[in-house]
């Protein structure tokens, strides 16, 4: 029958999934108006969802993590790095956001803030994807 484990590897996948998505609806936030309040109020929603769901999926890695019955390994420290530097990534889009709705020519600014700061999440989450795909077709060698 279907595991513990596997329910929550099911899950985090599921949850990966949606944070690409919410990802890419971040990036198309600053295109949806001209008016920099707007894209401002809008962010900070997305902030909260972005967040929120980043936790989620850091939650569901832990209880797979415990449930498996996993040794505290290079795998686990990488997912730590990755959601610590996503969190991260997020609070500076956020705030670089922010700084350029007082500026000239602000929604030209958030455009590219918000696809620079997607991208790079989207490559911490792709990176990690990757990696983990390599390791269960034994490209690299487990510890």
């Amino acid at each position: 029958m279907f595991g513990e484990f596997d329910e929550m590897v099911l899950y985090h996948a599921i949850l990966l999934k949606a944070m690409l998505g919410v990802l890419f609806i971040g990036m198309i936030i600053p295109f949806l108006t001209i008016e920099c309040s707007k894209t401002i109020k809008r962010m900070r929603i997305y902030m909260f969802v972005s967040h929120g769901l980043i936790t989620m999926i850091a939650f569901t890695g832990v209880i797979a993590f415990v449930f498996g019955k996993i040794p505290f390994n290079i795998d686990i420290i990488l997912m730590i790095v990755a959601f610590l530097s996503m969190i991260m990534v997020e609070v500076l889009k956020y705030k670089k956001i922010l700084k350029a709705g007082t500026v000239e020519g602000c929604a030209k600014r958030a455009k590219v803030i918000a696809i620079l700061f997607t991208l790079i999440n989207i490559a911490i989450i792709a990176g990690l994807v990757v990696y983990k795909v390599m390791e269960a077709k034994s490209a690299i060698p487990v510890s």
